[in-house]
């Protein structure tokens, strides 16, 4: 927010849309001021702890548009990231693109990403003149058994021992309760956006969601919560928006190519199971317990993504949101290469079909989407379908 100016909704969306499209921005000012950043993949890693050590967290993202010719020149077989949105990321982190980051905290989420661990510690130790950050393992157990949680628990200490070496201070319980009190508002008002999405009729657009979710990532959270705030000060006036009602299930979407070819066709998406998506906010921290039990808990516990086992745990949080969202259709969108998504899509598909929700695939999707013709045709065909059966 510059000045400190008061902002009017519609001032503070704009500055909401900058943050998006200018994502290391907010991290290059604080690094100018002096300050340290460490940059992360993947909703599993814990921001507050993060921010509880006085450091700047940023979650890492792609670009559809850029390119991966040196990413795939350093990549070797046994280590191959397959997937391209992984390929951008590696590609950025090659060639400076985050060159402002101090550290880089990697999880053991999807193969793709666990790799890179391994391939950025031997690029490191080969070629010390790429100028990689200093990097830490977080490692985890996929699944919510209490022994999975104890497990995570350790794991979680030793990246906030790590944290404590790299900021040179301790993460005390009162640091750890300020910030998750922080993080708690900004989920709480992400889900007033989430619910004005929802809305019958919708008021705010997946495109506008994704949007004002993902700068979240990319921004402090006090200076988030402020623009949220403004934000939906003036959504009363906010048109409503007519349309089929979609949702969206799949792969990773750190762009807006898929939402604004869906929302193109006259519909809008007014919910998603994404971790760029309303998955991000889905679960509060419990202030009731021991600040980094509590951060571990949530963690541990917070709504499923693909990695995570049972599948049936999966299956009935897509089904449950499609039907409080009142989706008319789903559409599914896989990455090449992602076979965590690809294992989940009948499962989902046969539950959609026994509530006589009609749902369309997008199946070994390239990251960039440079032929938008025949997704178009396929979401006309599904409202189609959709409007036909009314």
């Amino acid at each position: 927010m510059r000045g400190g100016e008061r902002l009017t909704s519609e001032s503070a969306f704009e500055e909401i849309q900058r943050h998006y499209q200018q994502r290391d921005l907010a991290a290059r000012e604080w690094k100018g001021n002096g300050g340290k950043v460490v940059g992360y993949f993947c909703d599993a890693v814990p921001a507050e702890i993060i921010l509880a050590a006085g450091l700047f967290p940023i979650r890492l993202s792609g670009d559809p548009h850029g390119r991966t010719d040196v990413a795939r020149q350093n990549v070797i077989p046994r280590f191959t990231a397959r997937e391209d949105f992984v390929h951008s990321i590696l590609n950025m982190l090659l060639t400076g693109e985050y060159d402002f980051l101090d550290y880089l905290v990697i999880p053991h989420t999807r193969d793709s990403i666990h790799r890179l661990y391994q391939l950025i510690a031997m690029l490191k130790d080969s070629d010390p003149s790429l100028h990689l950050p200093e990097i830490f393992f977080l490692d985890s157990i996929h699944t919510t058994f209490f022994s999975g949680g104890l497990y995570n628990r350790d794991r979680m200490l030793e990246l906030k021992e790590r944290l404590e070496e790299w900021s040179g201070k301790k993460i005390t319980s009162e640091a750890l309760s300020r910030v998750i009190a922080i993080t708690n508002e900004n989920k709480v008002l992400l889900k007033k956006v989430a619910a004005l999405r929802a809305a019958e009729p919708p008021c705010v657009s997946g495109v506008e969601a994704l949007q004002i979710i993902g700068s979240s990532m990319f921004m402090l959270k006090e200076e988030h919560n402020k623009l949220l705030k403004e934000y939906l000060d003036g959504t009363d006036k906010l048109p409503a928006r007519n349309g089929t009602r979609l949702f969206v299930s799949g792969s990773p979407l750190d762009s807006l190519q898929l939402f604004e070819i869906i929302e193109s066709c006259g519909a809008t998406v007014v919910a998603d199971d994404n971790c760029w998506g309303n998955r991000y906010s889905d679960v509060l921290i419990d202030t009731s317990l021991d600040p980094f039990e509590a951060i571990a808990d949530r963690y541990h516990n917070r709504s499923p993504c693909s990695r995570m086992y049972p599948m049936s745990r999966r299956l009935e949080y897509c089904l449950q949101n499609v039907v409080e969202a009142k989706a008319q259709g789903v559409v599914f969108n896989v990455f090449r290469h992602d076979a965590a998504e690809i294992w989940e899509i009948p499962g989902k598909t046969k539950a959609l079909e026994e509530k006589g929700i009609p749902s369309v695939y997008f199946r070994n999707q390239p990251y960039l989407i440079s032929e938008p013709e025949p997704l178009k045709a396929s979401i006309e065909e599904l409202i189609e379908k959709i409007q036909d059966s009314q």
